[in-house]
Order: structure tokens, then sequence, then C-alpha cells
């Protein structure tokens, strides 16, 4: 049996989340290094024609996991109430050493760094996370990925007979062409015993985003601002162009100066304005997942190392205190003199 590479399938309410179809564009870029075959496996509750549709429009097999859910051998959880990442970390070593996996793939979100660690402990696995490129050196595959805050990348190579993967979203475009054949869905059940878990509930994340996709603009506001007043420039730098949007960083709304509904990366909302303005943001991995699709960006930031330089189509190395107040003052004197003439 060939090595496989495997994918951790991700599904909201029975629908594929768009991550998964780029993490089968990532997984046939390591099968072309590696022949190896490629399995998804997928759990969750009642998902049938989720799994049709999905070995329908990527050819590949799925394996789908039923599980009897038990908090102890006398209490049965119902199915739909365990989420996904409490299964995978819980699924016995014995089903993925049967598979012969040489590499598990799953996203680089909450849910990916929920498990892979565990994962990858359990059945004594490398784990290579915020996976951005994958190629082929003389010394095997290699996986590249950013360090120090983004600053500088860095290239791995696994020498585990297994690695599990994060990979970043956006990364890899998913293929747009449906397949020509259909895959095979094989299911089975597992005992899975979850002791080590209370599950409190969920909380639905109710923010409305519309708002964010419908902008042209977004001026966006990063751990550079040190004062909650300064935000006022950000929203007078906002205020001068229609369809326009204020957003943040996680540490700006984790201060609470900003809605969470106003937080773009992979824990926030991800938008694609025809400008991006990000004001005093570094350019972490998981903020620049969130903006990466933005016709044009403009970044103003004192550090001239700062990550978010390194995909800005114009970079201002400046203060922003001093450099927003100087372009409104430009800005409005040039208005100014259009209407005078």
């Amino acid at each position: 049996m060939n090595p496989q590479i495997i994918i951790i399938a991700e599904q909201n309410g029975g629908e594929i989340t768009p991550v998964t179809y780029e993490l089968i564009t990532g997984a046939r870029i390591l099968q072309k290094y590696t022949d190896g075959n490629i399995k998804i496996i997928m759990t969750g509750y009642k998902l049938s024609d989720t799994a049709r549709q999905l070995s329908k429009k990527s050819g590949l097999d799925i394996l789908v996991i039923n599980t009897e859910r038990r908090a102890n051998p006398e209490q049965i959880i119902p199915d739909e109430i365990i989420p996904d990442e409490i299964i995978f970390k819980n699924l016995p070593a014995a089903l993925l050493n049967d598979l012969n996996s040489a590499y598990v793939c799953m996203a680089h979100n909450t849910n990916g760094l929920d498990v892979a660690p565990g994962l990858a402990t359990k059945i004594n696995a490398d784990c290579i996370t915020g996976v951005e490129k994958i190629i082929r050196t003389n010394d095997g595959v290699c996986f590249t990925r950013s360090v120090f805050n983004d600053k500088i990348t860095t290239q791995i190579i696994s020498s585990a007979k297994t690695t599990v993967l994060t990979i970043q979203p956006g990364i890899f475009k998913p293929d747009t062409v449906f397949a020509k054949t259909t895959g095979k869905i094989s299911t089975i059940s597992l005992p899975l015993f979850t002791n080590n878990y209370q599950l409190m509930g969920f909380k639905d994340n109710k923010a409305d985003t519309a708002a964010l996709n419908s902008a042209d603009i977004i001026v966006s506001a990063g751990n550079g601002i040190r004062e909650k007043e300064d935000l006022d420039f950000i929203y007078q730098l906002a205020q001068l162009f229609p369809k326009s949007a204020v957003t943040g960083s996680r540490p700006i709304c984790d201060k609470k100066w900003l809605k969470y509904s106003q937080q773009v990366g992979v824990t926030g909302a991800t938008v694609k304005p025809k400008l991006y303005i990000a004001c005093g943001i570094s350019g972490s991995s998981q903020h620049i997942n969130g903006m990466r699709d933005s016709k044009f960006i403009i970044s103003i930031n004192t550090d001239p190392h700062a990550a978010i330089f390194n995909i800005s189509d114009v970079c201002i190395i400046e203060a922003l205190t001093t450099f927003i107040p100087e372009f409104i003052n430009t800005y409005q004197e040039s208005a100014l003199k259009k209407i005078s003439d």
C-alpha cells in the first residue's frame, strides 16, 4: 500500500468550507512529489449528502467516520453536539497507522491548530504548522513557513514517517474544474470516549460582516495604535472615501477598541476590497490571510521590516499619527482648490 496523503475536511452545517478545496490543491502538490494516494477524512452529523458532493467535485475517495460518542461508558452524547476537532484529537492512532499516512493535512485555523499538535503526539508524527509553500529539493519535500513574527521565512524538511501539516488558508487556490470521476465513499464506526472533556455548549458568532464584504475601501487598525483615541485618525481617513469600512487586527479587537465583527484575519472576516489601507499593522500571517486578496494594499508602519510590506503595493514608513493628518490636510486642500478653480 502506497503512503497516503490524508486531508481532514472541514464542514459547517453540512456545507464543505472553501478551505477544504484549498487543502486538496496542496495535497495534489504533495502527490506530485511523493506519488502518494490522497484520501479525505470527514466526520460530523448526517453527512452522507455532503460526502457525495465532495467526492463528486474532487474525484477523491472519502472515509466518513461515524462515532459512538460517549463521555463515559454509561453516558451517550448526541452526535450533533460534539465538535469535529474533539473527534479528530481522539481518533485511535491505529486508524491513521493502518491508512499508512505519510502526511495529514488540515487548515491553519483555530480548528486545525487545536487538533494538529495533539494528533501528531498521539501518532508519534512531526508537526509543521503554517505551511505557505511546498517544494521538492534534493533532500526531500520541503515546507516553507514564516517565523519571527512573519519577518523571515524558513524551510523545513520532515524526517518522520508521518507529518501533520496545517496549511495557511488562501495560499493554494482551489481547482475550479470538476473531477471527471467520482471518488468512492466508505464508512467506519469507531467508539470515541471523551471523558477528558466537559462540553458547555456553543455560542454562535452572529456578527454581521455584510458591510465589510461590500466595502470598496477598508482602513484597518493594528497594534501600532497605542492609544484608543488614535482610532479617530482611522475613522477620519475612512470618511474620505465612499463605500469604506473600518476594521482591525485581533489585538485591537481583544482590547475592545473595535468590535469582533470588525476583525480581519483567520479568526475574523476575510475581505477583498479594491483598496486596503493597513495602519500600524505588523502583518502576522493570521491577519494577512484575511486580506491578501485585496486588489491594492497600502501600509503605514514605522518598522521598515514589517511583514505587511512584503505584500503591499505602497509602503509608507511613518507614524500613522503623523502621516494621516498630513494626508487628510493635503486631500482637503486639493478638494478646495478644485472647487475654487
